[in-house]
């Protein structure tokens, strides 16, 4: 057994812990709800230029009932990214990170591996909230006469990939920035104050006053290409821009992990 597979089956097991799971198919469980009530009233209401979202008529295309699910998980950048930052940098500042080290002390592995983990359990709870989104989505939609008979053609289940496949690919790229600012910050309270500052008011405060914003701010092009893209930027150009944000995260959290001491 490699030791980059040595820590991300005992990261694992941390996550698999039965609490851990039940909080999680809670917090699906009421994502999943409020997602469908939400989006399929703003459906109904008067759409914003500024924010193009689904409209009643597109929500009875065979896309829609997943459509629902990306419209809504564009809305939880802030929420992710915190998430992923208090994982990473409570291992500093709780001091479990040098414990790990003693017993795995390759560095860059044992980092590798959790981030791994990290990802993996994110990518079973996202399948898991794709679908009570939709099974939620699918029991409010007549309430709203959007016709749900295309949300099971071979079409839907198309679609529905295709929208897994794109929000997975975003909860990667919050789970790299997150990894850049956990590894500098390495406390929880200040890692979280710059994660909710940043990812939440600061960048759309900006993009009010400053429009190109908009194609600059990684959370901002991570929001637009979950999105299908914005009046102000592609999917596919929020997507290389972010996956430079990425790199540079990755490289600098690999380069200062690796040389810094551990001391906590």
């Amino acid at each position: 057994m490699t030791a980059a597979t040595a820590t991300f089956r005992a990261e694992l097991v941390k996550l698999l812990r039965r609490r851990v799971l039940v909080t999680t198919a809670a917090a699906s469980l009421a994502f999943s709800i409020v997602s469908a009530l939400v989006v399929l009233a703003a459906a109904a209401g008067t759409p914003d230029p500024r924010r193009p979202g689904p409209t009643l008529e597109s929500l009875a295309d065979g896309g829609g009932g997943t459509d629902v699910f990306t419209t809504a998980a564009s809305f939880a950048g802030t929420f992710l990214f915190v998430v992923f930052v208090g994982a990473i940098a409570a291992e500093f500042s709780r001091g479990t990170i040098r414990t790990m080290l003693l017993r795995q002390p390759h560095r860059l592995r044992l980092l590798a591996g959790k981030v791994g983990a990290l990802l993996a359990f994110a990518a079973a709870a996202l399948a898991l909230t794709e679908a009570l989104t939709w099974t939620a989505a699918r029991i409010l939609a007549p309430g709203r006469d959007v016709a749900t008979a295309a949300w099971t053609s071979l079409d839907a289940l198309a679609q529905a990939a295709g929208d897994y496949g794109n929000v997975l690919v975003w909860i990667t790229g919050y789970a790299l920035l997150a990894l850049g600012l956990a590894v500098v910050v390495r406390s929880v309270p200040i890692a979280l104050a710059i994660g909710i500052a940043w990812a939440g008011p600061f960048e759309h405060l900006i993009q009010e006053a400053w429009e190109p914003a908009s194609r600059l701010f990684p959370g901002l092009l991570l929001e637009a290409f979950v999105a299908g893209g914005t009046p102000a930027v592609s999917a596919g150009r929020a997507l290389a821009t972010v996956a430079v944000y990425g790199t540079v995260a990755v490289a600098g959290a690999a380069a200062l992990f690796s040389r810094r001491d551990v001391t906590a």
